[in-house]
């Protein structure tokens, strides 16, 4: 009968049998200077010795117009104007060899990009996932739209933008690493010009006009406003990517993020915008009327109540 014989696999980073394994040595910061100066003082060391063995020319003195008197001395009194055009070609040699190490290290577009990249790269998975949820009141004007997105991508932020027409509410949804959202929170709230250029004029209402080459120019809201609604964190990203989406009335908003699992979001939001804006006129369900109605009847006991005291009183 044939066997069948199970061999474990031996991962390749494995110790064998018998090998102790090496000390590592951690040093303080304080040591790992000294240790980089002892190295540095070595490497001159030997250097010098070279120089002085004359198996290495050594380097040319490094002149300046203020210091080659000093350098060269008596030959420097024997014809000045000839020192001086050496000290001079000497500094442009060294200005024009700077230039060059910079233009050699100078990074393409791509690398640029990549680089900027890794900068905001974060792993979610070992920081958690942040998320930031604001409130806009108008989210219309392209300056606002493509900054809000442009930084978003910048980032690696998910999530979106869901904007309502009745009533007019823009909801920002951010997620991403602590230091991403720090920053996005950071453009939302304080960089951002939500009510446009201070140099603006404001003669004209109209929300749009035509320029003398025909491009359409919007016009800024001046009551337009952003607030933070909550910050915290989830415990994964809900959004593949970051989207615009437009909804024409509030429950076609709720059903969209319902259907991501942030339905609660949208409450948030509309609570926030009631509380803040009196022009929205948001109405969150019925009972706000019913209690609106049950404090103006105990108004009217307790007035009742004054009068009846005052007219025993009296």
């Amino acid at each position: 009968d044939a066997t069948c014989v199970i061999v474990p696999v031996v991962p390749p980073n494995a110790k064998k049998d018998g090998q102790e394994a090496e000390p590592v040595l951690h040093l303080t910061k304080r040591e790992l200077k000294r240790q980089r100066k002892l190295r540095r003082e070595e490497k001159q060391r030997e250097l010098r010795d070279l120089q002085a063995a004359g198996l290495v020319q050594p380097p040319e003195p490094r002149l300046t117009l203020k210091n080659f008197i000093r350098v060269l001395g008596d030959q420097a009194y024997v014809d000045p104007s000839q020192m001086e055009q050496k000290v001079m070609e000497q500094v442009q040699a060294r200005q024009r060899a700077h230039l060059e190490r910079n233009e050699a290290r100078k990074l393409t577009k791509e690398q640029k990009a990549e680089k900027l990249r890794k900068k905001y790269e974060e792993d979610t998975s070992k920081t958690g996932v942040h998320v930031a949820l604001f409130y806009v009141k108008n989210l219309s004007h392209p300056y606002h739209r493509t900054k809000v997105d442009l930084n978003a991508q910048q980032y690696n932020i998910t999530g979106g933008v869901v904007e309502c027409q009745n009533p007019q509410v823009a909801c920002v949804i951010c997620e991403g690493g602590p230091k991403a959202i720090k920053k996005y929170t950071r453009l939302m709230l304080v960089r951002m010009k939500w009510k446009g250029p201070d140099n603006e004029d404001d003669d004209d209402d109209e929300d749009e006009e035509t320029g003398e080459d025909g491009v359409v120019k919007h016009k800024f809201d001046k009551e337009n406003k952003c607030e933070l609604v909550w910050t915290g964190m989830a415990t994964k990203r809900f959004f593949k990517g970051f989207v615009f989406q437009a909804c024409e009335t509030s429950d076609q908003a709720k059903t969209i993020l319902r259907s991501r699992g942030v339905g609660h979001y949208w409450d948030q939001v509309l609570t926030q915008a009631s509380g803040q804006g009196e022009s929205l006129h948001l109405k969150l369900a019925d009972t706000d009327e019913e209690e609106e109605e049950d404090n103006d009847e105990e108004e009217e006991k307790v007035k009742t109540e004054d009068n009846d005291i005052e007219m025993t009183d009296a």
